[in-house]
């Protein structure tokens, strides 16, 4: 049978009880097709390393163009917290920095998301995974040529 629904109608459904979550759901949804929102997108490994390492890394650059661009501050707001989670889950599971930021920033924006108690607790796991990754041992930086981020 054919799914009678179209994207755009899928995704209107999807809002659901958690609107303020659908922009950066529906980024995420693009993004890395098949995950049902931006927290499993983030936190749900792929099954091969290096594709799941560059999905990480498309999914941060979304997230960082909705943190500088976003409609309102909401969505803003939000997209900083997810930007931090998927540096924190290419450290997790990749052990590297997926960013050029000094690590002292990275792990400043991780602690904001690990004490976070309005997101899912998920992400606020894999940010404390990363900060204690990060207090003991260096970190290998991001070896992509992609501009400080």
């Amino acid at each position: 049978m054919t799914d009678p629904l179209t994207d755009s109608l899928r995704w209107a459904i999807a809002i659901g009880a958690e609107p303020e979550r659908s922009t950066a759901d529906w980024l995420a949804i693009e993004l890395s097709p098949g995950t049902p929102d931006a927290v499993a997108a983030i936190c749900d490994p792929g099954p091969d390393a290096e594709a799941d390492l560059e999905r990480l890394r498309l999914l941060k650059r979304g997230f960082k163009t909705l943190r500088l661009g976003g409609e309102d501050s909401i969505d803003r707001r939000l997209a900083a917290r997810y930007y931090a989670a998927t540096l924190a889950a290419g450290l997790v599971r990749h052990g590297v920095w997926i960013s050029r930021q000094r690590t002292d920033r990275i792990v400043e924006a991780l602690q904001g998301l690990a004490e976070d108690e309005s997101i899912d607790g998920r992400l606020r796991a894999v940010a404390s995974t990363a900060i204690a990754i990060a207090s003991e041992r260096a970190i290998e930086g991001d070896a992509t040529d992609e501009p400080s981020d």
